[in-house]
């Protein structure tokens, strides 16, 4: 019997890394969020400019770097090709399926967990969502170790307190969609505070913070306090904001309609999946069935009231109402908020289909995976790293060491982590059209005169066909080499 487990545990892991392998470098998302993260490694350890901040939050405040760095150590070893983030990612997601089976078998028994791990390792959410190397990519890894210590809190060792708190530090630098979890970890911990230790909660608490400070009152006492000043300006911006009465019912329903999104994915199309575009995260969204939505809201209230362990019950609904209040404030609500309750999500379903009749529950079961599979075999990305590398190769052979302006024509594409790939290469443009955002961060500072080429990329058609030398399309993209009017 133990081997039998062992089997299928091994073969759920291998299953979770194939799918998370499975036309890697066609299928990856890199844009513009992606190439600051990879210019920072970049710049780290080849133009050796340590930083001390890391990325900006909705909070109106940058916050520590511990993220920007861990990402850079993981991009180091593929000489800053962003496909080494792709085999990260990968190794991510089966360590995340590994965690949730000891998570989900210490809470419930081994058959639940062996149940919630393959749900993980094959939801089409789930393996896209670890593929996508960006500041959310580790929130699942951050919830299950953080549950996973919750329940060695009792046992009063300092290395779970302190483990604890690393995780509480690096969850939040990562990003404040971490929050509901921090809230959880500090509520289970006041519920529970007289079977503890207070004195390894009071160091590893002190240890926390200051670790989590540090590095932004250093940058600050050598910026005249420009960082922290900035909090002033998340009043002034939620004062700003108008309600919203759509953005309210979206923030309320977001956690039900993930759920839905955990079983099934309609947009097999990797841009409408992640892209912060409005009419894609809109249709993320929206496009559910309206009972789907309602048996989701069922289901958790159900889960709720039944499961008792009470962290979980915490995570929910912190995540709840830490959506809703975001939602009240004015600020636009993404499902990607949520990547922290996924592996969640997959316990949840578990021990749903536990409590059902084993043989309704095997075809349950059966059928989501079928599905999952089925929409993995049909996923596409037409602005897919392989292509956006394509036009680089294609416009470095047109143009050979001719200096040259890089420009983009798009409304949701636009930002497309092109001009990291070219700093990569040994001609990168003179000029771009990512200059303003991202200048500080190139080898060279872009050059005063603009040069008499231009390559364009857009996903639109380009009407000066007079002017154009060469021209090639790259799945969505289209790549346009003339000579400039500037």
């Amino acid at each position: 019997m133990k081997k039998n487990f062992k089997l299928v545990l091994g073969l759920i892991l291998l299953t979770a890394l194939v799918l998370r392998l499975f036309k890697l470098q066609e299928l990856f998302f890199f844009t513009m969020d992606e190439s600051l993260i990879a210019f920072r490694a970049l710049g780290l350890f080849k133009y050796h400019r340590p930083f001390l901040i890391g990325g900006g939050s909705p909070l109106q405040v940058h916050l520590p770097p511990y993220f920007y760095y861990l990402a850079s150590i993981l991009l180091f070893p593929f000489n800053f090709n962003p496909l080494g983030w792709g085999i990260s990612g990968a190794l991510i997601g089966v360590i995340t399926v590994f965690l949730l089976f000891k998570l989900t078998k210490k809470l419930f028994n081994q058959s639940t967990a062996l149940v919630a791990s393959i749900l993980y390792a094959t939801s089409f959410t789930s393996v896209f969502f670890d593929r996508h190397f960006w500041p959310m990519s580790l929130n699942p890894i951050y919830t299950l170790a953080s549950m996973l210590l919750l329940l060695k809190l009792d046992q009063k060792k300092s290395w779970v307190y302190f483990a604890l708190a690393g995780i509480m530090v690096m969850a939040i630098t990562s990003d404040p969609s971490n929050i509901p979890l921090i809230l959880t970890i500090l509520t289970y911990i006041f519920v529970r505070r007289k079977k503890l230790s207070l004195t390894h909660t009071y160091y590893a608490g002190l240890s926390a913070l200051i670790v989590f400070f540090t590095p932004l009152f250093l940058f600050d006492i050598r910026h005249q306090w420009v960082n922290f000043s900035a909090v002033t300006k998340l009043f002034e911006k939620t004062s700003m904001l108008s309600f919203d009465y759509q953005r309210l019912i979206d923030a309320l329903l977001l956690v039900p309609r993930s759920l839905i999104r955990f079983y099934h994915s309609s947009q097999t199309n990797l841009v409408e999946l992640h892209s912060y575009c409005i009419p894609f995260a809109d249709a993320r969204q929206h496009n559910l069935s309206v009972i789907l939505v309602i048996f989701a809201i069922g289901l958790l209230i159900w889960f709720i009231k039944t499961t008792q362990h009470t962290f979980l019950k915490y995570l929910l609904i912190f995540y709840f109402f830490g959506i809703t209040l975001f939602g009240v404030l004015g600020y636009s609500i993404f499902d990607h908020y949520l990547t922290g309750l996924l592996p969640i999500f997959a316990i949840i379903t578990a021990f749903t289909l536990s409590s059902l009749p084993k043989k309704l529950g095997y075809l349950v079961l059966a059928s989501l995976i079928m599905l999952n599979l089925f929409q993995i075999s049909k996923v596409n990305n037409p602005y897919g790293l392989k292509n956006k590398q394509d036009i680089v190769n294609w416009s470095l052979e047109k143009l050979g060491d001719e200096p040259f302006y890089l420009d983009s024509i798009s409304k949701c594409h636009r930002e497309n982590g092109l001009r990291y790939l070219f700093e990569l290469t040994d001609n990168p443009p003179q000029q771009s059209f990512m200059d303003p955002n991202f200048f500080w961060l190139y080898q060279d500072p872009p050059a005063l005169k603009t040069p008499n080429k231009t390559l364009l990329v857009t996903d639109k058609p380009f009407a000066l066909e007079n002017q154009i030398l060469y021209q090639q399309s790259f799945g969505a993209l289209n790549a346009y080499i003339y000579q400039s009017t500037h």
